[in-house]
């Protein structure tokens, strides 16, 4: 377990990486709660995120290889609006809309998200069979993101390209229902 304090910028930053917790400890939520900025809890096996809400003062987080599944973000109740950067890269989040809604909710003013390495985001590291569609299917995932974020300016590994488009993000066509389609018997 490292802590470090910055006394230049009076910012505080919590590092705790493989200690296989699966909660923080009270002790030290007691201990850090008030002042952290800056957290990494790389490498754990974290499995309840409701103690992430006494971080009032948390900007930076960062739980990338924990396992974490949508259920572990229903764990915390209450949003932290002042979260600016969430690395969440090499875990098992499967469902794009469920888990945007859930960050939208959870950290609504995000700069910085990255999700790399989890089934929902097709940056190759999980579709090396479907390579012919990767690009394809980034543009409809990172543009499915950054309707939900208007504060992201980064996703992953790149500047937030917001464009709208049939081709790139299909779901407009769900949104809305056609009354001028008709049908014809055959």
């Amino acid at each position: 377990m490292e802590t470090l304090h910055n006394e230049t910028n009076n910012d505080c930053q919590l590092i705790v990486v493989q200690q296989n917790l699966r909660t923080l400890p009270a002790s030290m939520l007691k201990q850090y709660a008030d002042y952290v900025e800056y957290m990494d809890l790389s490498n754990n096996c974290l499995k309840d995120l409701a103690w992430l809400a006494e971080f009032e003062q948390l900007r930076y987080l960062v739980l990338d290889n924990n396992c974490l599944q949508e259920s572990q973000l229903r764990t915390l109740v209450k949003p932290l609006p002042q979260l600016e950067v969430l690395m969440l890269n090499k875990n098992e989040f499967s469902d794009l809309p469920t888990t945007v809604k859930l960050l939208r909710r959870l950290f609504p003013n995000l700069q910085y998200l990255s999700l790399h390495g989890n089934p929902i985001c097709p940056d190759g590291l999980n579709l090396k069979p479907f390579s012919n569609y990767l690009q394809y299917d980034y543009k409809y995932y990172s543009n499915f993101i950054a309707q939900s974020f208007s504060h992201l300016k980064f996703l992953d590994h790149g500047l937030v390209q917001r464009s709208y488009s049939y081709e790139t993000f299909p779901n407009n066509i769900y949104a809305k229902t056609d009354s001028k389609i008709k049908t014809t018997k055959v």
